[in-house]
Parts: C-alpha cells; structure tokens; sequence
C-alpha cells in the first residue's frame, strides 16, 4: 500500500497542518456563519436568520450525496478539496462586493450558505476519503483525534468571538477576516503532500450515477459492523437533537435563566468533547467496537435521564445551572468517546475507492436526522414539560441499546481491530 511508505515524520507533519487548516478554517467559519445569522436578524428580523444553515445544509446533502460520492471517489482528492476551497472563496469575494448594495439581503445569504454547504460536504469527504493519502496507518486515529479534538476546542470559542468581532469591525469587517482565512487554508492545502492511491476500477467510472453509488450502499448494508454504526448514528443523531432544542426552551423560557447561563451549558458539551478526544489519544484503540459503542450509548441515555430528574423538581438557579453544566460535559465526553472510534473505523477499514460513498452516506443520514429530531422536539417541548421528557429520551435510548445490542448478539463482542483498507475487501 501507499500509505505504508509514508514515514512517521511525514505523518506528524501532515496531522499538524491538517490540525492548522481544521482550527482556522472552523473557526473563521464559525464566526462567519454567526455574524451572518446576527446581520440578517438585525435586517430582516426574521426567526429564520439562526436557522438558515439547519436548512440549507441537509437539503443540499440530500441532493447532492450521490453525484458527491462518486466525484470524491473517482478524482484526484487534492485537485477536488482545492477547487472546492477556491469556489468558496469566490463566491464570498462577490458576496462581499454585492451584499451592502442589495435590498434582499436573505435571498444574496441564502445562496452563499448554499455554495458554503456544497463545498463543505466536498471538501470534508474529500479528506475522509483521503486519509491513506496523508498518514500511515498507525497515525490514522492521531490523526482523527486531534481534528475531533481540535472542532471541540474551536467551537468552544468562536461564538464569543463572533459576538465580539461583530461588535467591533461590524459584519464586513468579518467578510474580509473569513477570506483571508479561506486563502490561509488553501495555503496550507497545497503546502500538503498526498500520496494518490490507485483509481477506482474503470467500470465504476463508466457505470451511471446511481449504479456506482448503490456499490457504496451495498458495502454498508453487507458489512454488519458497518450497517450496525449508520443505524446506532442516525438514532443518537436523532435523540441529542432534543438538547440542543430542549436546553434553550426549558433554560430560557420556563426557569427564566436567562441566555448567559444557557451559553454557559451549551459550552460545557464542546469542553466535555475536548477531554473526551484528549483522553482517547492516551488510550488504546477499541477492540469490540459495537459493545462498547452500545455500552457507551448506555451511559449517554442515563445522562439525559439524570438531566430529566434533575429538571423535575426547583432548584436555586445557581444550582439548576451547576448541575446542567456538569451533565452536559459529561454529554460531550461521551460523544467523543463514541464519535471518534466510528471515524476511526471507518477510515482504517473501508476500501479507499469506496470510502468517499461510503462516509458522505453516513454523514447525509445524519445530517438529515438533525432537522427532524429539531422539529420533532420543538413541537413536544412546547407541550410537554421538559423534565420528564428528558428522561423519557433518555429511556429511549437505553432502551435503543437493548434492542441493538440482542439483534447484533452474534458480533457484538467481536474484536473489530483495524486492518489496511486499501483494496482489500474491495
């Protein structure tokens, strides 16, 4: 394989500039997308303003997970993630010629958010799928883990900040400061060195668009530690949607605890995620992945049981608050702890020709999960109190892991260790 002639040295050079491009690229995004939301609400005064990219992101993966699979797979990775990085910066330079002289701006926002989520999707399955091409095989879970680790760590920070560049250099200030981080990015792209693996076979180049994508879905649906990760993904995308609705409703609008205390809980799962990626790098790779993903939704689904409990009664709000911000630390630790492994997994045992179909299925699945789990428990938080709705998810879940865990008894406490994902099994 050629990514066994990577050097370790090379390795670690490739996971810091990976890490770099990661850190600069969330985060100027980050506060690209939140001075984004605060300009429209602030011209428009619409509700829509803060759910614009909620929207447009899951219909554009609907859309375009097919035709993105098969490009990423039968493409040189480097070549596509540039491109992909150049049209963005493009298309924000003339946004950021046209948008101060419209009067819709909305409708201008709308299609900048569009090509953002187009390319995002391209660019990230083009890293997935590109990972043999970056580091060797024992540097595949380094390098996943600091990227986790690094977004968690990002995202802790960049609403403060783009609350606070908003305020000081106004919103064309933070178009300028996202091109020249889009630009930096590039930089740092072509300053990587892949190694190109071997071409998909010419018979899925030729084959139609649907049928080269169905060998994709074939591979999940016959690989059943693969088939077990998309449906355990999907749910637990699905479920944890209530925090991010059900947090904010109960936090603001029933205990009156105002938005700093909310930004205070929505923080501590970032932090929590942060650890839980800095303790992985300490430990070993997960052997039997399926039991221990289900052990550890367990104790995902007993954590939103507890936040339920500890919902159900009053309590001083120091105290609600302390309490909420310990649980949703222990949220994201477990997340990380379950989120990593599978990235893990994916890229050290999926065939490289199949790995671009392979994870923006997977990421499309969930990306769609999240929109329904948002509506779903919007409308239940405004007719059920949020305590015990909690601990009902939280039921739910452990009750998921009962269910997953008897459908898969023949292979839940199976070692799954990585192996080279060339073209084996291919």
């Amino acid at each position: 394989m050629v990514a066994d002639m990577i050097s370790n040295r090379q390795s670690v050079i490739q996971i810091i500039r990976a890490a770099s491009s990661d850190i600069i690229g969330i985060l100027s995004g980050g506060i690209f997308s939140f001075s984004l939301a605060l300009m429209l609400l602030h011209t428009t005064h619409s509700a829509i303003s803060f759910g614009l990219e909620s929207i447009v992101y899951p219909i554009v993966g609907l859309l375009l997970v097919v035709p993105i699979g098969n490009f990423v797979d039968t493409h040189d990775h480097k070549t596509t993630i540039l491109v992909s990085k150049l049209v963005t910066l493009v298309a924000l330079l003339i946004y950021s010629a046209v948008i101060f002289r419209l009067h819709d701006r909305l409708a201008a926002s709308i299609v900048i958010v569009a090509v953002y989520a187009i390319n995002d999707r391209i660019s990230g399955t083009g890293y997935t799928a590109s990972v043999h091409e970056l580091v060797n095989e024992r540097h595949i879970k380094p390098l996943t883990t600091i990227e986790q680790a690094a977004t968690s760590g990002v995202q802790l920070a960049s609403p403060l900040l783009a609350a606070l560049l908003y305020g000081l250099i106004g919103f064309r200030g933070v178009l300028w400061l996202e091109a020249i981080a889009e630009f930096v990015v590039i930089l740092i792209t072509l300053s990587m060195h892949f190694h190109p693996l071997p071409q998909a076979a010419p018979t899925q180049q030729t084959a139609g668009q649907w049928a080269a994508f169905k060998v994709g879905l074939r591979y999940i649906h016959d690989h059943a530690v693969l088939w077990f990760v998309v449906q355990i993904a999907v749910w637990l995308n699905l479920l944890f949607s209530s925090v991010d609705v059900g947090l904010a409703y109960v936090m603001v609008q029933t205990l009156k605890l105002g938005n700093t205390r909310l930004g205070w809980v929505s923080s501590a799962c970032a932090l929590g995620m942060l650890a839980g990626n800095l303790l992985l790098m300490r430990l070993p790779s997960f052997q039997h992945l399926i039991r221990t993903v289900l052990l550890l939704t367990l104790g995902f689904g007993s954590v939103f049981a507890l936040m339920g409990a500890w919902l159900v009664h009053p309590l001083a709000a120091n105290l609600v608050t302390g309490g909420l911000v310990l649980l949703s630390m222990a949220m994201g630790l477990f997340l990380a702890w379950i989120n990593t492994p599978i990235s893990v997994y994916l890229q050290t045992t999926v065939p490289t020709h199949l790995l671009g179909r392979v994870s923006v299925t997977l990421t499309t699945l969930n990306t769609l999960a999240m929109p329904v789990g948002t509506l779903l428990f919007s409308w239940l938080f405004q007719r059920l109190l949020g305590g015990p709705l909690f601990i009902a998810v939280g039921l739910v879940l452990i009750g998921l892991v009962g269910f997953f865990w008897y459908r898969n008894r023949k292979i839940v406490h199976q070692v799954v260790a990585p192996q080279p994902s060339g073209e084996a099994n291919a």
